[in-house]
């Protein structure tokens, strides 16, 4: 008995020095690229000037335990020139992350006030530009390759609850207040009838920074892959968007509107 006795403590002591299996990442990870309407080559505009909207449902953290929820509101203008098209605009997100806890052997520190569970506010502005490689066709255009550049600038309640996390207690956590990526796409649109366009977009966006490990040293570079439906008549695009990657998972319901030109 005495013996079961200091077997039950030593795992008790074990369990409460394990790291937790949590992946604090910014918010704004797999929420900082929106879908950017581009006029065809075949509509004859050369630059036109958008607002657009969305909200959007996600999960974050080792094994997608935490929620969230947002919206994000742009300004954007793009160009047509020669076989190129171009997009760079201005946006504005808020949104609410919830941390939540499994009641298992994940290592996780519940009773510290490091991890307190709720919600916690957060917000971003920021800017994005990109540009494509397009290959016209009957009714329709591809646009082969693109590249984008995003940087987002954080702040709120959960920037500040990352960074209050020690190190040496969770596996990974950007404590950074701002999200810079870049990434590739390519996306096929074509003309369905009585002014309609349908597309399909998908792309692969990944964080210029690196988080580090505390405990093993290892580096970890968080990407996601996005893939976008859409669907247009006149000046009107909606779409909705599905981005899963690197312990995260959102999907992004949207409109985009012409202003002008």
């Amino acid at each position: 008995m005495r013996n079961s006795f200091t077997l039950l403590c030593l795992f008790c002591l074990f369990l409460t020095g394990c790291v937790s299996e949590s992946y604090f990442q910014s918010p704004m990870h797999s929420n900082n690229s929106s879908y950017k309407t581009i006029p065809m080559h075949s509509d004859s505009i050369g630059s036109a000037t958008y607002i657009g909207g969305n909200f959007f449902p996600g999960f974050a953290n080792h094994r997608l335990r935490d929620t969230y929820f947002g919206g994000n509101a742009s300004l954007f203008r793009s160009h047509n020139f020669g076989n190129f098209q171009g997009y760079y605009g201005l946006n504005a997100t808020v949104g609410q992350y919830r941390v939540n806890y499994n009641k298992d052997i994940d290592g996780d520190l519940q009773t510290s006030p490091y991890f307190k569970q709720g919600d916690h506010f957060f917000g971003a502005v920021g800017g994005t530009g990109g540009i494509n490689v397009v290959s016209p066709f009957r009714k329709g255009e591809w646009r082969v390759l693109g590249a984008e550049l995003s940087y987002q600038q954080e702040f709120g309640d959960y920037y500040k609850f990352r960074n209050k996390l020690p190190d040496s207690a969770v596996r990974y956590v950007d404590k950074r207040d701002h999200y810079f990526t870049w990434g590739l796409n390519t996306e096929i649109l074509g003309d369905v009838g009585k002014s309609w366009l349908l597309g399909y977009k998908a792309a692969y966006i990944m964080n210029l920074h690196t988080l580090r490990s505390y405990q093993s040293g290892n580096r970890l570079h968080p990407a996601y892959f996005s893939q976008t439906i859409h669907l247009s008549h006149l000046n009107t695009t909606g779409y909705v968007q599905m981005n899963a990657g690197t312990r995260v998972l959102s999907l992004h319901f949207g409109v985009n509107y012409r202003l002008g030109r």
